[in-house]
């Protein structure tokens, strides 16, 4: 652990857990994860174990000033499952902003990752905390993740960015962009392929994931276990889930749930996975689809998801009217950073390389 002039690092323990949430809604107010419910969720009940992070203190008080989380996260890594490391946003106190705790945490919590065993850490920090990732604890900044959007209300989307306090250059572009029409998605019959709510993830998905794990290098393990505890088993959100099956088979399914993207009430389609076949193209494009008309019921103004450019879910998206959303549109860029604490010739290297990964809205953590 660090000692520095005026605070000292640990590592979390449940009993840091009050402690903890009292500085989340000091430094960012009532949100989601100062939820006791959600923190026990996110840090205890994930099923590739405990959280790991390290916690700053200062030295005299004891007042806790910082922290860094990393949640265990099964991944297939070159044919083999493996655990990594998700970095969650860091919380540091205010009055210690531009210091060196943020530094020294990274370090500290990827260094108790190493000894644990953890092929990478990765994680996708915001404007604020991307520098020093980058910059200062040892971080790769691999690539963005394109955030694709789609209009549910146009017209109130143009009104939302003209009174956003945008430049008026900006605000006229974004109208132009809200306004023109999306194509019309060309309707198929694909027979036998139905679409059906799904309530929890059962056998029936681990069959599909041994279709599907082949697909990337480097994919988080979408097994039931997984699947159950991120999207079934969140105590403070709901999501929705549709699957795609023929002949009893899952082909594809798609998980979304409604939440705020940047000024916008949002449709988010959280993970969509579909197979290598032409059944399961035809699939992606029927989820798609009913994404679309299961937000446009909640009178939300735009659909949104992510996806990376190689991937046959980014080139159903731009299929069914989506499209990559400009920066200045963006509330927040999706940069994916990763860093591996292995021999150089490790498989782990494989995250390195953005070509190697398959991600979804699901796999950042707020998604």
């Amino acid at each position: 652990m660090t000692k520095e002039e005026g605070w000292v690092s640990s590592r979390y323990s449940p009993k840091d857990a009050q402690d903890s949430l009292q500085l989340l809604r000091k430094t960012s107010g009532d949100i989601e994860a100062a939820s006791p419910a959600y923190q026990e969720w996110q840090y205890q009940r994930n099923p590739a174990g405990p959280a790991i992070a390290t916690l700053a203190r200062e030295a005299e008080t004891g007042r806790l000033i910082g922290q860094v989380v990393t949640i265990p996260i099964r991944v297939r890594l070159s044919g083999k499952v493996r655990v990594a490391g998700l970095s969650l946003e860091p919380v540091i106190d205010p009055a210690y902003q531009g210091s060196s705790v943020l530094a020294g945490l990274l370090k500290d919590v990827c260094a108790l990752s190493a000894e644990e065993g953890i092929a990478f850490t990765y994680g996708f920090p915001n404007q604020a905390s991307h520098p020093t990732f980058v910059n200062k604890a040892g971080f790769r900044n691999i690539g963005s993740v394109p955030l694709l959007v789609r209009p549910l209300n146009p017209e109130r989307l143009a009104m939302k960015t003209a009174h956003s306090g945008a430049s008026a250059k900006t605000a006229s572009v974004a109208r132009r962009i809200w306004r023109t029409p999306a194509p019309a998605p060309r309707q198929e019959a694909v027979p036998g392929l139905e679409i059906e709510k799904v309530d929890s993830f059962d056998s029936a998905f681990v069959l599909f994931w041994d279709r599907v794990q082949h697909r990337f290098p480097v994919m988080v393990v979408r097994d039931p276990s997984y699947l159950n505890w991120r999207f079934a088993g969140v105590p403070t959100r709901k999501y929705t889930t549709f699957a795609a099956k023929s002949e009893d088979e899952i082909r594809g399914f798609i998980v979304l749930r409604d939440a705020p993207l940047g000024q916008f009430s949002a449709g988010l389609i959280a993970e969509m996975v579909v197979e290598a076949s032409a059944e399961g193209r035809a699939a992606g494009r029927l989820l798609i689809d009913k994404a679309y008309s299961y937000f446009e019921e909640q009178d939300l103004d735009i659909l949104a998801s992510l996806a990376l450019r190689h991937t046959d879910e980014f080139r159903l998206l731009r299929s069914r009217g989506f499209w990559v959303a400009p920066k200045f549109l963006e509330p927040r860029p999706f940069r994916l950073v990763v860093r591996c604490d292995d021999e150089e010739r490790s498989p782990s290297r494989l995250a390195y390389d953005p070509g190697n990964w398959f991600v979804t809205m699901g796999d950042y953590e707020a998604g």
